[in-house]
């Protein structure tokens, strides 16, 4: 952090502050970030804050805003590619920002709103009934945040201890007479990646054939 002298002011502004939040939120959880904490981080007093937020809530409903704002939104293209693309962006954008799944439903900033907008105009265009739409953007966003939430507890920070988990998993059931399951098992420790590309299409063939 950049040392002030005696008196010289902290190049405060919104846009600064949002950063640091990010920062702070993504490497420690929104539990840490506090006006104090940030405020120390920022080089300010915490009340220097407020100028900008007149609340932790606030503040976190700008931040959660931020993040929809990454996300890749879909204008021109058949509903099929604008949605998954939409919906790859979004789960790639979450699953970037842990902390926004816990906070994400209650903000409705105007990025918030725009996805949510587009997200609804790629199924409305495209032919499904108003109802129709309704109920698929619900299932979609429910897809998305379930795959995020599942990403995040199954990821590691130590691949060795993960493998070492796997390897006994293994072991255990291998004679437990569990076929199925041991295959499953076998297939995480090669690493499949996410299949979260797979139960997007299986979502949309359902959709495509509601839509027909």
């Amino acid at each position: 952090m950049k040392q002030r002298k005696a008196g010289e002011k902290a190049d405060l502004t919104r846009d600064a502050i949002l950063d640091a939040a990010i920062l702070l939120a993504d490497a420690e959880g929104l539990e840490a970030l506090t006006m104090r904490e940030l405020g120390r981080r920022l080089g300010v007093e915490a009340m220097s804050i407020y100028h900008y937020f007149s609340s932790k809530q606030a503040l976190v409903d700008s931040l959660v805003d931020l993040v929809w704002s990454d996300i890749t939104l879909e204008p021109d293209a058949d509903w099929r590619t604008a949605v998954r693309r939409t919906a790859r962006s979004a789960f790639v954008t979450l699953l970037q920002h842990p902390w926004v799944n816990r906070v994400r439903a209650s903000s409705g900033g105007p990025a918030r709103i725009a996805y949510v907008d587009a997200a609804l105009g790629h199924l409305r265009r495209s032919g499904f009934s108003p109802q129709q739409a309704f109920h698929a953007h619900h299932v979609i966003e429910a897809y998305i945040q379930g795959y995020v939430l599942q990403a995040i507890e199954f990821s590691s920070d130590d691949p060795e201890a993960e493998r070492a988990q796997l390897d006994g998993a293994l072991t255990a059931f291998r004679d437990a007479g569990v076929p199925y399951l041991l295959e499953h098992i076998t297939l995480h420790a090669a690493n499949q990646g996410s299949g979260f590309d797979f139960g997007l299409d299986l979502l949309l063939d359902g959709l495509e054939a509601r839509r027909a």
